[in-house]
């Protein structure tokens, strides 16, 4: 599943732990990190190194029948070549390995304590080394969250991913909304009906009916690449 979205659609403060790499299907879109900004078209796409912040604004296109709306997908790249590891943020070493961590497991109960043991380190040192740069464990964690979440929502294969608010470390479904909204401005209604959507689209295939008539080398109905839900 990709993003589709039909109006101008910004996300900002995006930052993942491993290389994004960033894809329009459809409409255009636009990077920025600091003073830098990549225009992509359809088809483009462009690689946000590691643990930098950015934002992402899809542009619908105007065409010859209407408004097409922007489709973009993401995608988090296990292995980065030396050029994009030397473009990484690596002014922040032990927030980058917590966040890595975090997005790995985002449902996991992260607290200093246990964080400090697995360091083997005292708690007081772990948030001393977090606050040198510039972060804080409670931050970090609900970030990462929420980038698992866009991640999950934005990649273009679905299968096999059931999106629950417990899967990714919230309680309930409101506050997953608003640290969606507070952190990279994505609406409540938007993560709301997306996630609904997604979950939606890997429930249990549904039998046939009896005598049923079969197509030619399908079992079920295709099912869409992406869908509308922005």
């Amino acid at each position: 599943m990709a993003i589709v979205t039909h109006h101008h659609l910004h996300l900002h403060d995006l930052r993942f732990a491993a290389p994004a790499r960033v894809r329009v299907w459809k409409g255009a879109a636009t990077l920025k990190s600091g003073g830098v900004a990549v225009e992509l078209g359809e088809g483009e796409s462009f690689t946000v190194p590691s643990f930098v912040r950015f934002a992402c604004l899809a542009h619908p296109r105007v065409g010859a029948q209407g408004m097409r709306p922007a489709v973009w997908s993401l995608a988090l790249d296990t292995q980065s070549s030396a050029d994009l590891e030397r473009a990484a943020d690596t002014s922040k070493p032990h927030a980058r390995r917590l966040a890595a961590a975090i997005f790995a497991q985002p449902a996991a109960h992260w607290c200093a304590g246990r964080i400090a043991d697995d360091w083997q380190l005292s708690t007081a040192r772990l948030r001393a080394l977090l606050f040198a740069e510039g972060e804080s464990l409670r931050s970090l964690v609900r970030e990462q969250r929420v980038a698992w979440v866009l991640a999950q929502l934005a990649r273009m294969d679905d299968a096999g991913v059931t999106l629950h608010p417990a899967a990714a470390g919230f309680a309930t479904l409101p506050a997953l909304q608003r640290a969606c909204q507070d952190l990279i401005g994505l609406p409540p209604e938007t993560a709301s009906r997306a996630i609904s959507l997604l979950s939606s689209s890997v429930a249990p295939a549904v039998q046939p009916v009896a005598g049923a008539s079969l197509h030619s080398g399908a079992d079920a109905p295709r099912q869409p690449r992406y869908r509308p839900y922005f």
